[in-house]
């Protein structure tokens, strides 16, 4: 490069080769000893070869600062695009956090979070961990309710349509939501009763009837704290507890949380779940119940609980004082029979594929089934024996080509 067309001729055209090492070392740029090395030499060939060994090093000089400088380039054109994606998502978060309306200690907190994450660099760990901080944040329904239904008679029809029997139990549901319409302070509910009496269906149709989103946590086996109360957010893999998951789930501030088998929390070194779910259960302290990983506020006083025991021998006594005990029996055969015809037998055929003309079964085959192929207070097992029969029946039809 910058090597005039004249020269380039000249060299061309050179046969002698003293002069050929002359010319090149007269018109290109070299050190003043390089220039006093090569007119010290007398020797024509030698002089050529010391022009050439000169050029040589020139040449990888050239290519060592090509190299450097589109290293160079390299690594500014790659700050540049970090700003720009840093600030690209800076922009963003900064936008979700405006248009959630959130309250101000809240807003705060989210902006300086982002502010930090400003200065990291785009797709480091730490960046990472406060993009998932305030990604989990961002995602709590802070402002959002569901307006909830008071009418009392509009819960007992959906009760009475979605479960037999259990007339008790239904007036002392009915009892609980009208208290709660004129003390949203009330304690919460606990469902006692045997496995398969239909805790979980009776909770979820109170959701329905309230008007309340729900969602279902089940604390079997639960021995850590952490999965009431969340993990720290420098932890790896750290999350939000089960509480905050829930009301992500459910996306509004005042579900109705379902909290299954709380008779079945255990503990160990980990902490105790029982102490945490304390807060969460009272109304006087759950009003700012801060999980670890949010380290924010976060009102639960909205929020209704219902949990499901199979006893309540083994939940702590602190924790059974902050709930509203209420008994579910086991069902007479008549209530089986009932509930098998009504419900169980309905859903089997129609998760089969069996249309009810192609199955019938009398009343005196149905309690042969509950009396001779079940032993239990709930009708779970009755369910499974039914479901069998309709797999059985639609073998049946599938071999006999019946459509």
């Amino acid at each position: 490069n910058g090597i005039g067309e004249d020269f380039a001729a000249a060299v061309l055209d050179c046969g002698d080769t003293g002069r050929l090492a002359d010319l090149i070392a007269q018109n290109i740029t070299l050190r003043h000893q390089d220039r006093q090395r090569v007119l010290e030499e007398l020797h024509p060939d030698k002089r050529l070869r010391i022009v050439n060994d000169i050029l040589t090093h020139e040449v990888d000089v050239i290519s060592l600062e090509s190299e450097m400088e589109q290293k160079v380039r390299r690594r500014v054109a790659q700050v540049q695009k970090d700003m720009i994606l840093r600030e690209q998502v800076k922009e963003e978060y900064a936008a979700r956090i405006q248009a959630a309306d959130l309250p101000e200690e809240i807003h705060t907190k989210l902006t300086k979070e982002v502010e930090r994450l400003g200065k990291q660099p785009f797709g480091s760990a730490e960046a990472s961990v406060i993009r998932n901080y305030l990604d989990v944040c961002l995602e709590l329904p802070w402002h959002k309710f569901t307006r909830e239904r008071a009418d009392v008679a509009q819960a007992r029809k959906i009760l009475d349509k979605d479960h037999y029997g259990l007339d008790k139990v239904k007036q002392r549901i009915l009892e609980f939501i009208a208290v709660r319409q004129l003390n949203p302070d009330a304690k919460g509910l606990c469902l006692v009763g045997p496995p398969g009496v239909g805790k979980t269906s009776v909770a979820l149709s109170v959701a329905k009837a309230m008007n309340r989103k729900c969602a279902r946590l089940s604390l079997g086996g639960v021995r850590d704290e952490a999965d009431i109360r969340g993990h720290r957010k420098t932890y790896i893999g750290a999350m939000p507890g089960r509480i905050i998951e829930a009301l992500t789930r459910a996306g509004t501030m005042n579900p109705l949380l379902v909290l299954d088998e709380i008779d079945k929390l255990a503990s160990d070194m980990r902490g105790d779940p029982a102490s945490a779910l304390l807060e969460v259960l009272d109304s006087e302290q759950n009003g700012a119940f801060r999980d670890h990983f949010i380290e924010l506020p976060v009102d639960l006083s909205r929020v209704m609980f219902i949990t499901t025991a199979n006893t309540t021998s083994t939940i702590p006594r602190p924790l059974l004082d902050r709930m509203e005990v209420i008994e579910l029996g086991s069902y007479t055969d008549e209530e089986k029979l009932h509930i098998a015809r009504e419900h169980l037998l309905p859903k089997q055929l129609k998760e089969n594929g069996i249309r009810r003309g192609q199955l019938r079964l009398d009343d005196e085959a149905l309690r042969a089934i509950i009396t001779d192929y079940t032993k239990e207070s709930g009708v779970r097992t009755l369910e499974r024996q039914l479901g069998k029969l309709c797999r059985r029946a639609a073998m049946r039809l599938v071999e006999t080509g019946v459509k």
